[in-house]
């Protein structure tokens, strides 16, 4: 796999994307990556996912989730022509803190201190938080069927937009059994998706247990 990072907050609308993947095919590449498309957050961070069936409205121009699928799947067939297969970012770790998921399934999210806990990180001795995001609590709800479900959904839909792989955001941060699972039930109908662990900031000892 050669893959070329297509950033979208650089590129903009799908309908300006042909010369980007035309420049991407010329070098080269077989696998343009692009980061989250959903419809985001207040914070506006595309990591920040508050819709996973609605995009971004900086990428399209459809006032409904059928119009903007019809103008990512339209962007999708021509990079196909050009010989390049599309992947995303799955963000299965963690949604935004403005989610409607929160008010709808609050026992699929981690709980502190009686309010739904930030995910978060260490830089050297500090410790950072990201405040913008709800951590998903995929080991220990009550409900983890009806959250592997839903997540599962979004993975349906996005290979319906003509995704055929997918860099799954803080891999480390959810359990093997999920991981094992959808994987597992994706490939039964659809056995050339690509899935890849972004493992960024893991130790090496978080990096081994995720490749198993």
């Amino acid at each position: 796999m050669i893959i070329y990072n297509l950033f979208p907050l650089l590129t903009g609308n799908v309908r300006d994307w042909t010369p980007h993947l035309q420049r991407a095919a010329d070098l080269g590449f077989d696998w343009v990556f692009i980061n989250p498309i959903h419809y985001p957050g207040y914070s506006g961070s595309l990591y920040s996912v508050k819709d996973y069936f609605s995009m971004n409205p900086l990428f399209v121009d459809g006032a409904t989730p059928r119009k903007q699928a019809a103008e990512f799947k339209q962007m999708a067939k021509g990079a196909k022509k050009l010989g390049l297969k599309l992947m995303v970012d799955l963000v299965v770790s963690h949604c935004a803190f403005d989610s409607e998921l929160i008010a709808e399934h609050p026992k699929w999210f981690k709980h502190e201190h009686g309010k739904i806990a930030h995910p978060w990180c260490m830089e050297g001795q500090k410790k950072v938080v990201w405040k913008d995001l709800a951590q998903f609590d995929h080991k220990h709800t009550p409900d983890k069927d009806g959250l592997y479900q839903y997540l599962f959904k979004v993975v349906t839909h996005l290979i319906g937009l003509g995704i055929e792989g997918f860099r799954c955001d803080a891999a480390y941060q959810v359990p093997e059994a999920f991981w094992k699972r959808l994987i597992a039930e994706t490939k039964r109908t659809h056995p050339k998706v690509v899935f890849l662990a972004e493992t960024l900031g893991c130790s090496p000892m978080e990096t081994a247990q995720t490749a198993k």
